[in-house]
């Protein structure tokens, strides 16, 4: 009997823009307070009753494949069949190309293992199978349209007429000429690179060998005439693409704004706590905040609010830390300022040392008295 769901995430990215967060891991491993984004992923999909997942894996492929394989074992994974796939794919839609013969479902769902996004899946799945059209994209709304979105023409059932990811100025003016009464031209919707898929498209994957979804697949498939459609609702995504929206990925966690995802580990009003925390005197933590395994917290430390401590953490007596993430393995000295900061794994942090709006690679060792605003530490970097 053939299944009527299975998955496909697309774990192959080198986060180049996220450097140097991943100057030694794949961007799927960089941790959101203290999760890594591939388990959002995974998770997301195993709560929408998905049994049959594969992960599509490339850069550091082998590394993931090793997390993967430790971390989601059997009696966690239950009745889901979890599966990893190291290829050598130039594109989103060549991943499932290569993938076509692993997947023996009527239908699939293409996701991302480096966003976080609290997209309704199974109403989703449900909207695409209603429709019956060979593809259905998610979309969001967001509040202003800018250039780095693209457009979307859809009718009132969503179907799609026109898609265009970037356009330029004239296909926006020709494409608004040429709509219909009964069509909507909309400039405030992004994709946000989940897709749902009928069988038939691993078809038109080996038949025309088209690399991309966004740029290439989809403008196939409405000048060929497939029916495509656009599930659109306002829900929490984010792509951690850059240490910005990283920064601000761990702090929407930590405010809820992603529902029902929430940081890792038990919740003491609104502080998040995965194991004993080893606290001094007069200690303050402001919420919302989160801390990971064996965290040491020296004399009148001050853990201010959004910030996300990871396992294996000293912080030396009077320092203060706010609305910044804290990785694994580090210690850092007395009498610190880190404010809106990044501080990667196995670093070093002296005395009195002030961090503002800096980024700290792994294997960083800082001095005593050192101040470091709006710099970024290349790895092994030591001052």
């Amino acid at each position: 009997m053939t299944r009527e769901w299975s998955a496909i995430i697309l774990a192959g990215g080198k986060g180049k823009r996220l450097m140097p967060l991943t100057s030694l891991i794949p961007k799927p491993l960089v941790k959101v307070t203290n999760v890594p984004m591939v388990d959002y992923a995974i998770a997301h999909l195993v709560y929408a009753d998905i049994k049959h997942i594969v992960l599509a894996l490339a850069y550091q492929g082998e590394t993931l494949k090793k997390y993967i394989e430790k971390t989601w074992t059997p009696d966690k994974l239950g009745d889901v069949e979890l599966e990893c796939e190291i290829q050598d794919s130039k594109g989103t839609a060549e991943a499932y190309r290569l993938l076509t013969d692993r997947i023996d479902s009527e239908k699939v769902v293409v996701s991302m293992a480096d966003i976080v996004t609290n997209l309704p899946m199974k109403d989703f799945m449900t909207f695409h199978s209603e429709k019956k059209g060979l593809a259905t994209i998610s979309m969001k709304t967001v509040e202003s349209h800018t250039s780095q979105y693209g457009v979307v023409l859809l009718d009132k059932n969503r179907k799609i007429y026109l898609f265009l990811e970037k356009p330029a100025p004239m296909e926006l003016y020709v494409s608004s000429m040429a709509q219909r009464a009964d069509l909507f031209l909309h400039t405030n919707i992004i994709n946000t690179g989940i897709y749902c898929f009928n069988k038939d498209i691993g078809n038109i994957l080996q038949e025309t060998e088209l690399m991309d979804f966004g740029s290439e697949v989809f403008p196939y498939l409405l000048e060929n005439q497939y029916d495509l459609y656009g599930f659109v609702r306002n829900y929490y995504w984010m792509d951690a693409g850059n240490s910005t929206t990283y920064l601000w990925l761990n702090w929407d966690l930590l405010r809820k704004h992603a529902w029902p995802i929430l940081p890792n580990g038990v919740e003491y009003d609104g502080v998040y706590v995965m194991g004993v925390i080893n606290a001094g005197q007069n200690i303050i933590i402001d919420k919302p905040a989160c801390f990971g395994e064996f965290v040491q917290l020296e004399n009148r430390v001050k853990i201010k609010e959004l910030s996300s401590i990871g396992q294996n953490v000293i912080i030396g007596e009077d320092t203060m830390i706010e609305k910044s993430v804290i990785w694994d393995n580090i210690k850092i000295g007395a009498g610190c300022i880190i404010t809106e900061s990044i501080i990667c794994n196995d670093c070093e942090i002296g005395d009195n040392v002030v961090l503002e709006r800096a980024i700290v690679a792994p294997n960083c060792k800082i001095s005593n008295n050192s101040q470091i605003r709006d710099q970024t530490l290349e790895l092994g970097t030591n001052i």
